[in-house]
């Protein structure tokens, strides 16, 4: 499978960290992930106003998660073409989310044996799952997805013991 530097985690700061707290920031990223576009375009594509856009644009710049790709003037006017620099983000802070205590929501959990290609292979399909999501247009509520993959030790999650099926009924 060919490397993608979208796919390639990229390491944030706690500061960059607090930018990703937006739905829209992280379309926004992904709509500047392939060709650069500028904040107008971006606004179109994701059907939003431009003002808005270009203020999110604005502050993705400053915290380092876009680059400038480049300039040209049309009819007297400078249009600056961004890209992001990655759709997929690591961050040494773990995400919490303020779930509302009425709205719906799901955990999930379970044990898999992998390998260590087979957790790369599982690791990449999560990340294009995520950015399928995160890159729709979509007018819903905001949601908080966490998901941590990683080795565990042996035992059933909760039981301290380490004793799988243990019981004290006779």
């Amino acid at each position: 499978m060919p490397s993608d530097k979208r796919y390639t985690p990229y390491p944030v700061t706690a500061e960059q960290a607090k930018l990703l707290e937006s739905a829209l920031r992280i379309k926004i990223l992904h709509a500047l992930s392939g060709e650069p576009r500028t904040s107008k375009q971006v606004a179109d594509y994701l059907e939003s106003t431009p003002g808005n856009i270009h203020y999110h644009i604005q502050k993705l710049y400053a915290g380092g998660l876009l680059e400038l790709a480049h300039t040209q003037t049309a009819g007297g006017v400078v249009e600056k073409y961004y890209r992001s620099v990655s759709t997929v983000f690591q961050s040494t802070e773990f995400w919490e989310f303020d779930f509302l205590a009425d709205g719906p929501r799901r955990r999930l959990g379970t044990r898999l044996s992998l390998s260590e290609q087979d957790f790369a292979e599982f690791s990449e399909q999560l990340d294009r799952l995520l950015e399928q999501w995160e890159s729709r247009s979509t007018r819903g509520e905001e949601y908080g997805v966490s998901i941590t993959v990683g080795r565990v030790g042996p035992g059933v999650a909760g039981d301290k013991n380490g004793k799988e099926g243990s019981s004290d009924a006779n």
